[in-house]
This record gives C-alpha cells, sequence and structure tokens, in this order.
C-alpha cells in the first residue's frame, strides 16, 4: 500500500473513531511508528487532523462536520474515487469560485477542502452543500430543482436555469460513463441540460472519472469532450482512451 492510499485509510478511520492511538495505526497498517507519524503530518499539513498525546484526533471543523453530517445518506466510492478527488483538491486555491457536480467523485473532492476558505461554491449536491457550508467564509450556493435520492442531488430545468448569466473559474464535472463513441453519458436525460449549463458558466472545465467509467455508456449521450479541458483520473485509464484524449486535446492528470 502507498502512503496516499494509506493516508487516505488511516483518515477514514480517525473519521469513523473520532480518536486513535498512533501506536495503533501502527499496528493495524503493519507500519513502524516513524511512518505513522510521516502520514499524520500529511494529513494535519492538508488540516483534516491533529494530534493529541500520542494519538490522532479529526480537526475541529472535519469533527463539526463529521457530527452534522452522521445521518447523512454515503454515496458508495473508492480507493481510485478518494485519491481523484484529493488530486482534484489540490487544483483549488483558496477564494476560487467553484461549480461542483454532484456524485461520490465530486464529493470525495469536497472531502479534501475542509481547510480552504472563502470560496464561493455553487452545486447542486445536497451533501456537498452541507459539508462545505460548514465553514463560515464560504458562499454556497445550492441550485433548485427535481430531487433525486441516488445522487443526493437536484437536476432539471430549474436547476440548469440557475446557471444563467453565471460566471466561475472552475467546473468540476462527474461522469456515468464515458466512451468514444458516446463522449460523457448519464443514466438520465434529465441531467443532460444541467451539465451543458455548468459547462457554459465555467472558465476551466475539468472531469472527475476513473478507469472504470471508460468503455462504459449509459443511457443519455451527452458528448461534449471537447468542452474538457483537463481529464482526472486514476493510473488505470487504457493507453487506448490515453492516445484519443490526446487526440482531442484534453490533458490528463493522474492522481
Amino acid at each position: 500500500m502507498d502512503q496516499r492510499t494509506r493516508t487516505e485509510k488511516i483518515f477514514e478511520r480517525v473519521q469513523a473513531a473520532k480518536l486513535v492511538k498512533l501506536s495503533e495505526l501502527s499496528s493495524e497498517f503493519g507500519v513502524s511508528m516513524p511512518t505513522i507519524r510521516k502520514d499524520i503530518d500529511e494529513l494535519q499539513r492538508l488540516g483534516r487532523v491533529e494530534r493529541v498525546h500520542g494519538s490522532v484526533r479529526l480537526k475541529s471543523a472535519h469533527a463539526e462536520t463529521a457530527r452534522r453530517n452522521d445521518d447523512a445518506p454515503v454515496l458508495p466510492t473508492s480507493p481510485e474515487k478518494a485519491l481523484i478527488g484529493r488530486k482534484a483538491a489540490s487544483l483549488i486555491s483558496n477564494g476560487d469560485s467553484l461549480i461542483l457536480d454532484c456524485g461520490a467523485t465530486t464529493t470525495e473532492l469536497a472531502k479534501n477542502l475542509l481547510d480552504r476558505k472563502n470560496l464561493r461554491i455553487v452545486t447542486n449536491a445536497l451533501n456537498i452543500a452541507i459539508l462545505l457550508g460548514a465553514e463560515p467564509t464560504n458562499r454556497v450556493m445550492l441550485t433548485g430543482g427535481i430531487f433525486k435520492a441516488e445522487t443526493v442531488a437536484v437536476s432539471g430545468e430549474k436547476a440548469s436555469a440557475f446557471f444563467e448569466g453565471m460566471f466561475v473559474d472552475k467546473l468540476f464535472l462527474a461522469a456515468g460513463g464515458v466512451s468514444m463513441e458516446s463522449g460523457i453519458s448519464y443514466p438520465d436525460f434529465i441531467d443532460l441540460h444541467v451539465k451543458r449549463a455548468m459547462i457554459d458558466a465555467a472558465k476551466t472545465v475539468y472531469l472527475l472519472a476513473d478507469s472504470k467509467k471508460f468503455g462504459k455508456r449509459e443511457f443519455a449521450a451527452f458528448g461534449a469532450m471537447e468542452s474538457i479541458d483537463c481529464l482526472v483520473t486514476d493510473e488505470g485509464l487504457g493507453d487506448e482512451f490515453v492516445t484519443w484524449l490526446n487526440s482531442s486535446g484534453t490533458r490528463i492528470l493522474y492522481a
């Protein structure tokens, strides 16, 4: 297990237990105490945890968010999605204006923004709005629309109309599938107008999609690969898709 994967799993362990002894983490992950301390130093640098007398706990902002979200719906995730979310978060600075699409990977991105301040965030995801709204310096705007329980988000005409006349620095877009035949695709046609409105409102468009999404075609074809400035994905992306993306001028950033 590499350090990035281990630190994510350590953070998940701390989230679940709230307070964990460093010695327990050393034993659980089968690494030395100096290695665990190095991992904790990295999580502290990101503002996610803090040390307390030989133990580690969630930093106060994270702990408060965890308390507020104990009963919130949890979207299925994976180590790849977690790594992509963390990498995408490194592209965001204090004071940026953002659109965050709904989905598991964008939720992983949001989890890594708890140390950022003065963000202007527009999202159609209720869970992301709650998560990032815990920071008082952030301004979070939630679109209207039709609620979709499977993504804990809203969609439809009301949601797409919300983006009219808007301009933000960066959009982080989710995908149901990505194929050479259909480009980006989604499970429902109701989502397509919202995705287009998001793209039209953003200066730079980042697509967050793990390698398992490639070669997959969902019900509603969106295309739009020509609008993607950068793909953030994992190391499992196949060579044929790398060639295809390079030919379309899409930059690839690996988590």
